[in-house]
């Protein structure tokens, strides 16, 4: 049938970080091959095609229907008068942007430094190696065989090359595949190449994100639900795009940029005091406040933890926390400042006259609002939908995307500015 396969439908829901770009996604005999569906779809969500490629001995760990089903295309298994190999990584206008071996095993490692095609994945290296299509592998077996002294010989004969070797993780006596968010950051710096894609480079950003808890007593505490995960896409985005990011953090359920330079943090005092660090001694060109900062705390803090066996009632009294955002503009007088705003407004004109006022109080150069009682939107969602306003009251609606896109959209109007 000529018709789409259905699982293409994924493509670019996340992100258009690899749009209009060619994978080529080569899977090895390595038992990380049991993950390798997850890391094709992901490397589709954020735009990639993927084209798949097994060894005989990745098939017998998992069918190539997994990989069909993953990917929508019927992998290569065997190389036939089509000259895959050609079409897809040699000097033809069908090639492939890149060559993502992974999992690669010591022994698909080897071949390749040696020239020696007796597999698909081993033919499709030599034939992008030579067309110099970028070329990137990523090791996955026992920790002894990695440590090799032939093995590490081999890699460092593949990096003299200008080929990328990952470095794997080092685990319970194991070189174990990166994670595939590892993969498909290296991915992207690799296939990103122009300035336009890179358009926040040489910046440093500062991005607040996650939320605040406030003690009641020991163990017990007062916050909201965010979960720090626009802020989270917010710091990935930005550093995809070439900027290096620091991130103050309060309590998260995602996980952060590891690439970025991350402060923790839990209650709103913290918070305001990492800030004012921060902004004393570093100078940021753009400040991103996406924390679900806490605006109230309680008065007293009890010591230990307050026994419920017999009370019916306790009363707190709680006072209002330090505006951070509003302490921003004096520290921090030459950078771009957005704001965030997390309203249950009926509209979308009350959530505008009411972020124009908290931008304006904030003498913020921006404000990015959304919904957060409209399904899909807000706290705890991967999805998200902002209106985005300036100074000069001009609004970029994002409509309903995943977060990620939601940040990239965010970023790319900032830096219009």
């Amino acid at each position: 049938m000529n018709e789409p396969h259905p699982s293409t439908d994924i493509t670019g829901t996340l992100s258009q970080t690899l749009s209009g770009k060619r994978i080529i996604l080569a899977l090895c005999g390595s038992v990380a091959v049991t993950k390798s569906a997850d890391l094709a779809r992901l490397l589709m969500r954020h735009g990639a095609e993927v084209i798949p490629v097994m060894s005989r001995a990745a098939t017998e760990l998992i069918r190539p229907e997994l990989i069909h089903w993953a990917t929508g295309r019927l992998p290569i298994t065997t190389l036939t008068g089509a000259v895959e190999h050609v079409h897809y990584a040699g000097n033809t206008s069908t090639k492939a942007d890149l060559l993502l071996i992974a999992p690669a095993t010591a022994d698909t490692i080897g071949k390749i430094a040696c020239g020696i095609d007796d597999t698909p994945v081993t033919t499709f290296a030599t034939t992008a190696l030579g067309d110099g299509i970028p070329l990137l592998i990523v090791p996955a077996m026992h920790e002894p065989m990695f440590r090799h002294p032939a093995v590490e010989e081999n890699i460092e004969r593949l990096r003299r090359w200008g080929v990328t070797v990952m470095t794997p993780r080092i685990e319970e006596g194991k070189a174990k595949i990166p994670t595939d968010n590892a993969i498909l950051e290296k991915v992207a710096a690799l296939l990103s190449g122009t300035r336009q894609e890179r358009f926040l480079e040489g910046e440093h950003i500062l991005v607040t994100t996650g939320r605040t808890v406030e003690y009641l007593d020991s163990v017990r505490v007062l916050s909201n639900n965010s979960s720090g995960k626009m802020g989270a896409a917010v710091a990935g985005e930005a550093l995809k795009a070439g900027a290096r990011v620091t991130i103050i953090a309060g309590k998260v359920s995602c996980r952060l940029p590891e690439k970025a330079d991350i402060i923790e943090c839990e209650t709103s005092d913290e918070m305001a005091a990492a800030v004012s660090e921060a902004l004393r001694t570093t100078r940021f060109d753009r400040i991103i406040a996406a924390a679900a900062v806490g605006d109230w705390k309680p008065e007293i803090r009890f010591e230990g933890k307050i026994p419920t066996h017999g009370q019916k009632m306790i009363t707190v009294n709680l006072v209002p926390t330090e505006k951070i955002l509003d302490k921003m503009r004096a520290a921090a007088p030459e950078s771009q400042i957005t704001a965030f705003r997390a309203l249950p407004e009926p509209d979308d004109k009350s959530r505008y006259e009411d972020a124009v006022r908290r931008m304006e109080r904030a003498d913020a150069d921006f404000i990015a609002v959304n919904d957060v009682s409209a399904p899909g939107c807000g706290f705890e969602t991967d999805t998200n939908r902002l209106l985005i306003i300036d100074k000069n009251g001009r609004i970029t609606d994002t409509g309903f995307v995943s977060k990620n896109r939601a940040a990239e959209i965010l970023l790319r109007r900032l830096s219009d500015q």
